[in-house]
C-alpha cells in the first residue's frame, strides 16, 4: 500500500512538472510573439501580406482637408485613437512626442493622429487636445463614413463600449503606431507602451536602410 501511494505521488509530481513547463513555454512564446508584433521592421513591401494603409480624406483641427497623397515624400507615424481615451491614447501620444523630439520632429517624420470617435472629436475638440502633445501633430477627423474608410484601410479595430445614444462612453480599440514610408506603404509598427528610445532606434534603422 505504501509503495502504491509513492507511485501515485511520483506520477502526480511528474504530471505537475510537465504542466508547469508547458505553461512556462506558452508564456515565453507569447512574450516572444509580443516583442515581434509590437516592434516589427520590414525592409520592403511584403507580397501576400494584408495591406495596411490606403486612401483617406479627412479634416484637421483648423478645417483644412488632408488626403493620404498630401503626405507623400515624408515618412509618417500614424496612430488611431480618441480624445476622451483615459489611458492608452495619452500613453501612445506621449511616447510618440518623446520620440519625435529625439528625431527632430517633423523634419524627419510626420506624426498623424486619426480619431476613432468623430462624433465627439470635432475640429475644435482636436484643437484643444493637440495642445497636450507635439506641435507637429496633424490631428484628423471627419464624417463617420470618412473615418470608417481610414479605419478599414489601416485594419484598426474600434467599437463603442456602451449602447448607442449614450454620450458617456469609451472605445475598445487596437493601439498600434504605424510607421509608413514616403510612399504611404507600411514599414513597421509599435504599441502604445513601446519606449520612445526603441521607436527612435527602429525608425533610424529604417531611415538608414532607405537611403
Amino acid at each position: 500500500m505504501e509503495r502504491q501511494r509513492r507511485n501515485i505521488w511520483t506520477v502526480g509530481a511528474i504530471g505537475f512538472a510537465v504542466l508547469l513547463f508547458g505553461v512556462l513555454g506558452i508564456i515565453q512564446t507569447q512574450k516572444s510573439y509580443d516583442t515581434v508584433a509590437f516592434a516589427k521592421d520590414t525592409s520592403s513591401v511584403q507580397e501576400g501580406l494584408p495591406t495596411i494603409g490606403g486612401a483617406f480624406e479627412l479634416v484637421d483641427k483648423d478645417g483644412h482637408v488632408w488626403r493620404d497623397t498630401d503626405f507623400r515624400g515624408k515618412p509618417m507615424l500614424v496612430y488611431f485613437g480618441y480624445a476622451y481615451c483615459p489611458h492608452i491614447c495619452p500613453t501612445a501620444l506621449y511616447n510618440m512626442t518623446q520620440a519625435l523630439e529625439q528625431l527632430k520632429s517633423s523634419k524627419v517624420v510626420q506624426p498623424v493622429f486619426i480619431t476613432l470617435d468623430p462624433e465627439r472629436d470635432t475640429p475644435s475638440q482636436l484643437k484643444a487636445y493637440a495642445q497636450n502633445y507635439h506641435k507637429d501633430f496633424i490631428m484628423l477627423t471627419g464624417s463617420k463614413e470618412q473615418v470608417d474608410k481610414a479605419i478599414k484601410a489601416y485594419r484598426v479595430h474600434a467599437s463603442r463600449t456602451s449602447e448607442a445614444g449614450s454620450e458617456d462612453y469609451e472605445m475598445d480599440h487596437s493601439s498600434l503606431i504605424y510607421l509608413m514610408d514616403e510612399n504611404g506603404d507600411y514599414r513597421a509598427h509599435f504599441n502604445h507602451q513601446t519606449p520612445p528610445l526603441e521607436m527612435v532606434e527602429r525608425i533610424n534603422l529604417y531611415l538608414e536602410s532607405s537611403e
